[in-house]
């Protein structure tokens, strides 16, 4: 079965999903892609764009009830952002696109994820 690309952000929907929830998805999948990554392996657009609608869930859940992650879910999530800036090279390579998916999604700007492909990694702390 082949898989469908995910072509909106989080609608009010995703909006029911508890935030820590959305924190097991985004580091269930984003642990996938580093697996992938640590193997040498070419890591596929799709699950790249995945991660990234991932985080824009966990976002938005966040936004809604900003209390709801605990101190060791707000801890984890820095360290998984913190490997999802080190992607910055293969969402550049993998997503060829990404300019006009963000266009299309009508991506905020705070949604920093969705601009790795802009960052300089040379001079990023």
């Amino acid at each position: 079965m082949q898989k469908r690309r995910r072509s909106d952000l989080p609608d009010r929907r995703e909006l029911e999903v508890p935030p820590s929830v959305w924190l097991r998805w985004y580091e269930q999948h984003l642990c996938q892609v580093l697996a992938v990554l640590a193997r040498g392996k070419d890591v596929d657009q799709r699950d790249l764009e995945l991660v990234l609608f991932d985080r824009s869930d966990l976002e938005r859940t966040i936004r809604a009830k900003p209390n709801a992650l605990t101190p060791a879910e707000k801890h984890k999530l820095k360290r998984l952002d913190s490997e999802l800036r080190k992607l910055a090279p293969a969402i550049k390579a993998a997503i060829p696109d990404l300019e006009e998916m963000r266009q299309s999604l009508n991506v905020p700007k705070s949604h920093w994820w969705w601009f790795l492909d802009e960052e300089d990694i040379e001079t990023r702390g």
